[in-house]
């Protein structure tokens, strides 16, 4: 699409690397960049003078992120990190000794830990095994039971790119009782995901994977229905719906998602993220799922011709932005350390390689990536 071709000019990484590593930390657009500068100046110049524009900023961005996720900006909260934003939830939760928590054993950590906490309380963990890449439905199924309170699964796995089934799994846990808790990270602003059709109980994505913002921010959603049934674990001067009145000391959190948003912000990073949401706002997060998906299918049709196995499922609905494949008696830490000498950014996971790259890369990059990887016929000698 024209509009892709022509929106490469933000990315100054474009200049100087072929960038496929969004999947671990992406880099900013001048745009995002020239908020942040903007913010900083502003501060330099005024200090806490211009802090109702910075606000108003960040509320932008708080209604971009409900429109993304088919939310409302009520049920938005800005957080640090994907973890701070799970440990909302999980440390929330009305837990009973004998509860359980179901997820993948390929979860990335941060999907992991939150829940692995709570076995000093009595809540017992169930791990679903992959399967050839993938996390079956059926398996999810069949590892919930009466005392299953939460299923805990990405939306995309970092490791193999598959894309879990929310919808399915919502559907079950729907039916069940069961809340339905998503690590966003590597699919929130590369994808589609409506938090409401998938019946989401909540969700957290850090800004720095494919929301091409700054570290240390983050989106965390939770439904105003299950919010208002959590206790929060980590309450602040700025959680009560007094908090401009010093000295009344009345704790009555707000009713929205403001609850969790408990002492002052990182409103530098937080401008940054409203630019990159708003930029996928504008390209369209329908158009920019079809552009991931276009040069991810390119990229693994020429690494086939090529004779590599490609290990991500890229099957309808299960198919992501990641691209992990394995490379025949190669070592794939020493390829990507190759490559990075040679301008080419990638990540090495599990043995594999993994590409993951976002809607300003090219098919022309695809190409040259993909010339660039040892020939398998001398990796096999």
């Amino acid at each position: 699409m024209d509009k892709f071709n022509r929106v490469r000019d933000l990315f100054p990484v474009t200049k100087r690397l072929i960038y496929f590593n969004h999947a671990a930390v992406s880099p900013l657009s001048a745009r995002t960049a020239g908020s942040i500068e903007r913010q900083v100046r502003e501060q330099m110049e005024y200090g806490v003078e211009k802090e109702c524009i910075w606000e108003e900023r960040v509320e932008k961005g708080r209604r971009l992120a409900a429109g993304l996720l088919n939310a409302e900006p009520g049920e938005i909260a800005f957080v640090k990190n994907t973890t701070e934003g799970l440990n909302l939830f999980a440390r929330g939760l009305d837990w009973r000794e004998g509860d359980n928590v179901v997820l993948p054993r390929v979860e990335f950590p941060a999907n992991v830990y939150p829940w692995l906490s709570l076995e000093s309380r009595g809540v017992g963990i169930k791990f679903v095994r992959e399967r050839a890449g993938r996390i079956p439905v059926e398996d999810i199924e069949k590892a919930m039971d009466g005392r299953t309170r939460v299923v805990a699964v990405s939306f995309v796995e970092f490791s193999s790119g598959f894309r879990n089934d929310l919808e399915r799994i919502g559907g079950l846990c729907k039916e069940r009782g069961v809340h339905l808790v998503v690590d966003g990270i590597q699919g929130v602003g590369a994808l589609r995901l409506d938090v409401r059709r998938c019946n989401i109980s909540a969700m957290s994505a850090a800004g720095h994977k494919w929301l091409l913002s700054p570290q240390g921010t983050g989106i965390f959603y939770c439904a105003l229905e299950v919010m208002k049934n959590l206790e929060h674990p980590a309450p602040g001067w700025m959680s009560v719906k007094g908090w401009t009145d010093y000295y009344n000391f009345a704790y009555d959190l707000f009713d929205d998602s403001r609850r969790y948003e408990s002492a002052q912000r990182n409103l530098l990073g937080l401008c940054g993220l409203t630019e990159s949401l708003e930029l996928i706002d504008e390209l369209g997060i329908e158009d920019i799922e079809r552009r991931v998906f276009d040069i991810t299918d390119y990229l693994c049709d020429l690494l086939e011709r090529r004779g590599f196995t490609v290990f991500s499922p890229r099957g309808e609905g299960e198919k992501s932005g990641i691209v992990s494949f394995h490379v025949k008696g190669g070592d794939a830490d020493g390829i990507r350390e190759s490559l990075r000498r040679r301008g080419i950014i990638v990540s090495a996971r599990d043995g594999r390689l993994r590409a993951s790259p976002h809607y300003y890369n090219s098919f022309e990059e695809v190409e040259r990536f993909v010339d660039a990887l040892p020939d398998q016929a001398s990796a096999l000698a």
